[in-house]
């Protein structure tokens, strides 16, 4: 392997891609990141971490075999982060078909590119505790628990698994998966619900407005922290050996949970009053409606709140854990807050 640690990070606009591209960088990295050109406003993550002209961005689409077969010859990456695919359960129901596509068959072209010009290198892919799906079993979950998932995102993940562990075990790649469960930040996408609830309630701190509308407020997740998440996937990929990693806290929050300690960061006193499909959260002091529940967000086949177990990564790697939801909260309160004031409102 090259004395050089050169990095190739496919889909490196995205919260964990830009994560990893910092702690890179900051450890003296060459980095590349992969990424699909078109879309206006794509690199905001690199551009707020001021990484942009310090990545060497170069255009990959992992639906395009042999682009990707020419990128690996002429990087010669040591290490590969793969990121890259549809992240958003919630659409893959609406567009199964490019799911499948992206996230499934997208990453057997990874693998397929690392085997042909670049063998001696390390793979990284990032899954989803969706693969789990509607596993019934009591307590956390880890690397043994049955996977049934119930949405097409989780199915196309735990495809892309077996492909990832098939070239392992049969072409002897460095292949290691991390199956995350949900990790949050400031640089989180407003499409997924702890970031659309700090950035409404930054909206409703600064301009006031109408109180922003979420699913059932009993929804929960094992959430953890992006930041904290990528330090471990680097780890991982320090091992002597690939291997198959649960990344999770062990710990459920409830939607209402977060909704009040984010209120709170962001100066609100939250009270919440009803139940079910009536139920809402106010600010006490002022009596503004911050937010309603609105069936319109209830998902078809949502997921059961289930909690995973990162023992084996914490015995492996020496991984001491994400921060607190409290910790996590308060730092995309403050993140929407100087971008409100910096007058930053399309992120």
């Amino acid at each position: 392997m090259p004395a050089t640690k050169t990095a190739l990070i496919l889909g490196v606009t995205g919260q964990d891609g830009a994560h990893m591209a910092h702690l890179l960088l900051q450890r003296g990295w060459v980095v590349y990141g992969g990424f699909r050109r078109g879309v206006t406003g794509k690199t905001w993550r690199l551009d707020e971490m001021s990484i942009t002209d310090k990545i060497r961005l170069i255009n990959i689409d992992i639906g395009e075999p042999y682009q990707l077969i020419e990128a690996f010859r002429n990087i010669c990456p040591t290490h590969i982060y793969h990121f890259a695919g549809e992240s958003f359960v919630a659409d893959s129901f609406e567009h199964p078909k490019v799911t499948i596509d992206v996230n499934a068959i997208g990453t057997l072209n990874v693998l397929e590119a690392m085997r042909a010009a670049a063998s001696d290198a390390r793979l990284f892919f990032a899954s989803s505790s969706e693969v789990f799906g509607r596993n019934k079993t009591d307590g956390p979950l880890d690397e043994g628990s049955e996977c049934r998932p119930s949405n097409p995102y989780g199915i196309s993940k735990l495809t892309a698994q077996h492909l990832v562990r098939l070239f392992r075990d049969t072409y002897g790649l460095f292949t290691s998966i991390g199956v995350m469960f949900n990790h949050e930040g400031p640089l989180r996408a407003r499409s997924f619900v702890t970031r659309k609830i700090t950035y409404n309630l930054t909206r409703l701190r600064k301009n006031r407005g109408a109180p922003m509308e979420l699913g059932q407020f009993s929804a929960a997740r094992d959430w953890g922290s992006a930041e904290d998440y990528v330090e471990a996937m680097h780890a991982v990929m320090r091992l002597e050996t690939p291997g198959d990693y649960v990344f999770a806290t062990g710990r459920v929050t409830s939607i209402r949970e977060f909704l009040g300690v984010a209120a709170s960061a962001a100066g609100f006193l939250p009270v919440f009053e009803n139940n079910g499909a009536e139920e809402i959260c106010y600010d006490r002091a002022s009596g503004l409606r911050l937010a309603q529940v609105s069936p319109r967000y209830f998902r078809p086949f949502d997921t059961p709140p289930l909690t995973g177990s990162a023992a084996r990564l914490r015995e492996h790697t020496g991984w001491s854990g994400s921060r607190s939801i409290e910790r996590i909260a308060e730092g995309m309160i403050e993140a929407d807050l100087h971008r409100w004031e910096k007058g930053i409102h399309n992120v």
